[in-house]
């Protein structure tokens, strides 16, 4: 999941909060339910400003719920963000919306309301908007966090701030590689553990293969009983070698020296 991703998915879970008549249950999303501005996005970014617009601060609630306070302020330049017409001082202003983007809204040559992009498909984009309400037109002192759809034709003014948001994708990544190579690492392990609990194999007449077996194997490689394979590798196991030894001991190569009986 991208940074974008995320922010969305934040927004998106915060959709059909209801502001609050009082200073009283915040923190439920549609309980105490009025129009006098009291919000838990006021409460957790700056709650002096209680009763206030909170249209931009729930951007910065949803920037500092996905990302923290130190990478939120990086993102938006500042901190918290509670003023539309300040964005337009420290963003480039762009006239078609990216995913992700922030929209500032513009009313009569003032910046007056914000959100967060959420699609974009031609002419048409959508938002998750705070401090709004339900239907098409921009409602800059609604009552609830709401999902929205625009055409970018019909708002002349409307611009669109875009955070850097490669600063924390760089990090995703980070955590993305470390995941990768611990995995591998992990696996390797596994691996070495399956090679240990493997039956042993042995391919050569080598310090690796037994003592008590070496001079019967040498022996029936010797008469051409046993070749290996294409690389002469033997493959034996343990039990083969048994079987082996017990024949030797039996007598059973003794007069066998080509593979034919004489």
């Amino acid at each position: 999941m991208t940074a974008i991703d995320k922010l969305i998915q934040t927004a998106d879970n915060e959709v059909g909060y209801l502001e609050k008549s009082s200073n009283s249950q915040l923190d439920d999303k549609t309980a105490n339910a009025g129009m006098n501005n009291y919000t838990k996005y006021w409460l957790d970014i700056k709650n002096e400003y209680q009763g206030q617009p909170w249209c931009a601060v729930f951007v910065t609630w949803c920037f500092t719920k996905t990302f923290g306070v130190d990478k939120a302020h990086q993102l938006l330049k500042h901190y918290p963000y509670v003023y539309c017409p300040t964005m337009s001082g420290l963003f480039k202003l762009y006239a078609n919306p990216k995913r992700g983007d922030i929209v500032i809204f513009n009313h009569n040559g003032v910046f007056t309301h914000t959100g967060i992009v959420t699609g974009v498909d031609g002419d048409y984009f959508t938002t998750v908007e705070g401090n709004t309400s339900a239907g098409s037109a921009v409602v800059a002192n609604g009552g609830g966090v709401c999902r929205k759809g625009y055409y970018i034709s019909n708002l002349a003014g409307t611009k669109f701030c875009r955070p850097d948001y490669e600063t924390a994708e760089s990090e995703e990544e980070i955590m993305s590689k470390e995941y990768t190579e611990l995995k591998a690492e992990i696996a390797k392990l596994q691996a070495d553990v399956n090679k240990l609990n493997s039956k042993m194999i042995y391919n050569y007449v080598d310090d690796n293969m037994p003592e008590w077996a070496r001079p019967t194997v040498q022996k029936i490689m010797d008469k051409g009983f046993l070749k290996g394979d294409e690389n002469g590798c033997l493959g034996l196991t343990d039990e083969l070698l048994r079987v082996f030894v017990i024949n030797d001991r039996a007598g059973v190569y003794e007069n066998r020296w080509d593979g034919k009986s004489e």
